[in-house]
């Protein structure tokens, strides 16, 4: 925890004589001083708002020498304007202005504005502690935008993310070198198209929900093409307002023609649905998400983005689960994409990412003790061959060299969860539930992508059906994807090795990294919104912790009123900060 600092305190107006502007070193002085009152106290309340960024922000004025950074004698220099205007649209990235000090910074503006105007200039002390603000707020907002509000691994606020707090400081100190303050922002958010485009797609969802959202279906049954009703008037509707039903309006409104079916279509394949045209019951439940839930979705996985690494690689492997696919990109070109198979909803796979260290052609299976005792154990108590029909072997340990043991031999009848006799392990060939090539990225929840036997399951539509490892489609091209730096590898070798049969391990010249991500909505190349279903509920958890609010600002916020909180001329003493946020 970074320490915080309380230091209140008391601003009176004097607008009863005209004075010349406070020269610099005053409002220096000023900042000293405060500054210093602060390092004692160990908590710090500017006038109406707590400071968050604590002895880091000491740090940086204390390597200034103390000279404002935000304001002169006159008001705010050019880069605090930039600043306030830049507050303003913060919504757009999904994030709350009020956690950055927005209506505090602005009501001082508007009392050194009022001020000014009748010839009084701002005292130091009111330049400095709104330069104190803006630059905490500056640092709290460059730290959730380079690393997101939300410690994704806790899933709570946090004021400065440790991983970017470098990032921020480089960008803040060197702001005043000629860059401009949009340049700035943008070096500290995520510099992906992609993060840009949801930007964008979440300012058009605004007006959609500014001007009323979409309408909603109020039938049940089925719609398809030949149909004539006046649901069909609102579908339509819908669709046109989502940019799904391309041409105008027609003569029959109520009618499900072509046009109506080819845009249902757009709409499915737009939302991860089976492409069959007709309004079904899961077409219709996606038709009926209101346009706020939908902004809502964008929103947070701008939060998912912002967790990612600056840089992916230069060669990547991207695996969403929502969307049940993978894509490898090269140099920032996407190479391949493929379906997969992720884990189940009480099974899930999770979030992070590895490199990819080595590969394994005909591997072994080691089947976890969980699949071991409460799925294999009751085959093989009901058919005592079950195992050597199922080419299983019964091993005294997990290592390879590890003792074979006769499953004949054992009591199947008396062996239980807490006395199961060894390991199990499924040997190489076509049956084996890897398949024939195994991915491996050692990591802490034992996840990898492999190859499956299982063929058929890639039709489905919903593939959330492993227990945690993601079966990968197409495992010979993603094995050459992998390998392609090493020009030993061909298609030709690789298949070689696996009509031998035997396992064999390939180590990587030059890995690459792997991606496991989870975004339930994205811009796609075309420009327009994809959405996929929530498979693991995890976005309304997400929603909850974006907007939550710490509990010291909840204590704060019991003392001192929202409308009273920038009171300068009420505040003491005793008088305590309090931050607010949209809720």
């Amino acid at each position: 925890m970074h320490i915080r600092f309380i230091v209140a305190l008391i601003f009176i107006f004097r607008v009863s004589a005209i004075q010349a502007s406070p020269p610099v070193a005053d409002i220096g002085d000023s900042l000293r001083s405060i500054l210093a009152q602060a390092k004692k106290d160990r908590s710090m309340c500017i006038g109406c708002e707590g400071i968050h960024a604590g002895s880091d922000l000491i740090d940086f004025y204390q390597k200034r020498f103390f000279e404002p950074f935000w304001v002169d004698p006159d008001g705010l220099n050019r880069i605090g304007k930039a600043f306030a205007n830049a507050l303003a649209s913060i919504k757009s990235h999904g994030l709350c202005p009020e956690d950055y000090h927005y209506s505090c910074i602005n009501q001082w503006i508007d009392h050194i504005r009022s001020v000014s105007q009748k010839g009084v200039p701002a005292e130091p002390s009111q330049l400095a502690a709104i330069d104190i603000v803006m630059t905490d707020a500056f640092m709290i907002f460059g730290s959730h935008l380079a690393g997101g509000k939300v410690d994704p691994e806790r899933l709570y606020p946090h004021w400065l993310s440790e991983k970017r707090k470098s990032d921020v400081f480089s960008v803040l100190t060197h702001l005043p070198d000629g860059g401009t303050l949009d340049m700035a922002l943008k070096q500290l958010a995520p510099s992906y198209d992609d993060y840009w485009r949801l930007v964008n797609a979440a300012q058009r969802l605004k007006l959609i929900v500014q001007n009323g959202g979409w309408p909603m279906l109020t039938v049940s049954k089925r719609l398809r093409k030949g149909d004539r009703e006046p649901n069909i008037f609102l579908l339509r509707e819908r669709l046109r307002n989502s940019g799904d039903l391309i041409t105008g309006k027609t003569a029959d409104e109520v009618s499900f023609d072509e046009d109506v079916e080819l845009g249902v279509k757009n709409f499915q394949a737009r939302h991860g649905l089976e492409i069959d045209g007709i309004v079904g019951r899961e077409t219709r439940e996606a038709l009926n998400v209101s346009a706020m839930k939908r902004l809502q979705q964008v929103l947070l996985n701008l939060e998912r983005w912002r967790w990612l690494p600056h840089n992916l690689g230069n060669r990547y492997i991207l695996v969403n689960p929502p969307a049940f696919t993978l894509e490898a990109y090269n140099d920032e070109q996407k190479q391949l994409t493929m379906k997969v198979i992720v884990g189940e909803a009480y099974k899930k796979t999770p979030v992070f990412s590895e490199k990819i260290s080595y590969l394994e052609i005909n591997p072994y299976w080691n089947v976890p003790s969980s699949i071991t005792l409460f799925e294999i154990l009751p085959q093989i108590k009901k058919d005592p061959n079950y195992l050597t029909k199922n080419h299983y072997r019964l091993v005294s340990g997990q290592e390879e060299s590890s003792a074979i043991l006769d499953p004949i031999l054992i009591d199947w009848d008396s062996i239980g969860i807490e006395n199961f006799p060894g390991h199990l392990r499924q040997i190489p060939g076509p049956w084996n539930s890897l398949g024939r090539i195994k991915f491996m990225f050692p990591n802490r929840f034992n996840v990898y992508l492999h190859d499956t036997p299982y063929r058929d399951l890639f039709n489905k539509n919903n593939r959330a059906l492993s227990h945690g490892c993601i079966r990968v489609g197409n495992p010979m091209e993603l094995a050459l994807f992998v390998l392609q730096n090493d020009a030993s590898w061909t298609r030709e070798r690789i298949q070689a090795l696996i009509d031998i049969g035997q396992r064999h391990i390939v180590g990587i010249k030059d890995p690459c990294m792997v991606h496991l991500l989870y975004w339930t909505c994205w811009v796609g190349e075309d420009g327009r919104i994809n959405f996929r279903k929530d498979i693991y509920h995890r976005d309304q958890v997400l929603w909850d912790a974006l907007n939550k609010v710490p509990e010291d600002r909840k204590q704060l916020r019991n003392v001192v009123s929202f409308e009273n909180r920038c009171d300068f001329q009420a505040a003491s003493t005793n008088s305590v900060p309090v931050r607010h946020q949209d809720e």
